[in-house]
């Protein structure tokens, strides 16, 4: 992927659960831990080498007495897992699934050091930059904050 013996490789990793919702009579509640996540190398002067991200989204559903509906044995698949089966390309304006697109800023990035990915420019979390926008545009910005924490762990 371009990382060389010399580079340092980190890991960065985000999770919240902000898509978590309380359970009414009427409807089911859910605790979701999403997380994003990259793995990335750096050369000597801090220019990403390589970078592949990922994204989960575990979700836990409960009714009002608390009682789980969600099968716990099942397995989560990562968003590049789910490839297709996610389901963004039609809603997505370019026609590109969430894995595309994740691959398309993690190539964007090659050559740019963490602080330049930290300055790309967004406007509600999205790229303003049109040839960033020609190929992404799901929200960049926790991309932004896990490439940040991979550079601040490279070892």
């Amino acid at each position: 992927m371009g990382a060389t013996a010399d580079d340092k490789l980190g890991l960065g990793i985000n999770t919240t659960i902000d898509k978590s919702k309380d359970a009414a009579a009427d409807a089911e509640g859910q605790t979701q831990a999403y997380s994003i996540y990259t793995a990335a190398t750096f050369d000597a002067d801090g220019k990403i080498t390589s970078n592949v991200i990922d994204a989960s989204q575990a979700t836990v559903k409960f009714d009002a007495a608390g009682k789980i509906s969600t099968d716990l044995t099942a397995p989560v698949k990562t968003k590049v897992e789910l490839g297709d089966e996610y389901g963004m390309r039609g809603a997505s304006k370019i026609g590109k699934e969430w894995f595309e697109q994740a691959a398309s800023f993690s190539e964007y990035v090659l050559g740019k050091t963490s602080e330049e990915v930290a300055a790309i420019a967004v406007d509600g979390g999205k790229a303003t930059d049109a040839d960033l926008v020609s190929s992404v545009t799901v929200g960049i910005d926790e991309f932004q904050l896990v490439i940040e924490k991979a550079a601040a762990t490279a070892k």
